[in-house]
């Protein structure tokens, strides 16, 4: 019979450690998953904190480019601006010309006049002061015929400048409305990405915020239910081998 109890109380022993091998293996293998559960939730953050990081750094080039756009618009518009000042500048400068042109010729006309006069009245002056009235007539007629030739193709001239700046005016006013267009549709652009971006990782935050609370009131509960229900198996598991030994003392 003392052999018999001495075997019983051996097989118990076994039961127990086979019971704390198998309550190893399942805390192994539980320490395995969580493992495994938290490196895929941390390769999930990782993706979405890249994700972000990428979002970002393309409102960061957007805005550079915005930038480089309005840079270039002020560029557009001072040169726009040079170029209307040197077209009215250049305007005036066709107004004193033609002017000057003008008298210059009305007074060539004028001494052309003189000039037939004195011929009809030449029986009725000396000759002496014919020729000197003459001479010094036709001598202002060449030098202010030169000017007026001269005035006129200055006038000539500035009119082609005029027509060069102009035309280099209309292309970039063509230029400067453009790129206006294009600037203002590239802020709103920029501005609607930056705010959606901003609300989307608020989004993001918020709900792994309350996704982390969800999961720690879930696995609570979890744990909670569970360690009752362990407790219960785990003392049943301790008393079976004293019942089996009571069990084997009254059958003795």
């Amino acid at each position: 019979m003392t052999s018999a109890f001495e075997g019983d109380i051996y097989n118990s022993s076994d039961i127990l450690k086979e019971i704390q091998t198998e309550r190893m293996v399942y805390q192994i293998n539980s320490s395995s998953n969580a493992r495994k559960v938290s490196d895929k939730m941390k390769k999930g953050v990782e993706t979405i904190t890249k994700a972000m990081e990428n979002a970002e750094s393309m409102i960061y080039d957007r805005k550079k480019l915005l930038e480089e756009m309005r840079i270039n618009l002020f560029e557009k518009k001072d040169k726009m601006k040079k170029l209307q000042q040197e077209l009215e500048h250049t305007r005036k400068r066709i107004e004193s010309s033609a002017k000057k042109t003008f008298d210059l010729e009305t007074e060539a006309n004028n001494i052309t006049s003189a000039m037939e006069k004195i011929k009809e009245a030449s029986q009725e002056i000396d000759q002496k002061y014919l020729e000197q009235s003459q001479n010094e007539l036709m001598n202002l007629f060449v030098k202010v015929t030169s000017d007026a030739e001269k005035a006129k193709s200055d006038l000539n001239a500035t009119k082609r400048t005029e027509s060069i700046i102009s035309k280099k005016l209309q292309e970039i006013e063509i230029d400067y409305d453009k790129l206006e267009r294009e600037t203002l549709n590239e802020t709103r652009e920029v501005d609607t990405i930056t705010s959606n971006v901003s609300i989307t990782i608020n989004h993001i935050v918020r709900t792994y915020d309350e996704i982390i609370s969800a999961s720690k009131d879930l696995l609570k509960s979890a744990i909670s239910t569970n360690t009752k229900s362990e407790e219960q198996n785990h003392v049943i598991e301790q008393n079976q081998p004293y019942n089996e030994v009571n069990d084997i003392k009254l059958a003795i």
